[in-house]
């Protein structure tokens, strides 16, 4: 039985390996963490962030570099987004200069494969979580 979905957070889902993007998402959508739209591929996450508005963001980060090159266009404005979008990232291994980039861009979380789905939806919950009230 699923849980109502959260139609306020609308995350998008970059990643290339099907059966892991499949299970994540309908995970994310049947635990009600919010509105989960699938992505294969940078190109097809390009579209999407033009045509559509998300809450968060969820990048498999690539080889050749198609997703750092993306989300410098996020940041840069060159999206329908807003240039603070909430990012999260995977990636099969992370070096200095990756991390140094990943900061760069503000990415708040970074998941190093292989890892469970559960430590994704604990990320994509924490993507949806309201921001915390400002104390002052």
């Amino acid at each position: 039985m699923s849980r109502i979905v959260n139609p306020g957070n609308r995350l998008l889902l970059v990643e290339p390996q099907f059966v892991l993007r499949r299970t994540v998402a309908v995970m994310a959508r049947d635990m009600g963490l919010g509105d989960v739209r699938e992505a294969t591929s940078t190109a097809v996450a390009e579209k999407l962030l033009q045509e559509e508005r998300f809450n968060a963001l969820l990048i498999a980060i690539d080889d050749e570099g198609a997703a750092l090159e993306l989300l410098r266009q996020l940041r840069a404005g060159n999206t329908m987004q807003p240039a603070d979008l909430l990012v999260a990232a995977t990636a099969g291994a992370c070096d200095v200069e990756l991390a140094l980039r990943l900061k760069q861009l503000d990415v708040c979380r970074l998941l190093l494969k292989p890892f469970k789905v559960r430590g994704v939806l604990e990320v994509i919950a924490a993507l949806g979580a309201p921001a915390p009230l400002a104390v002052g």
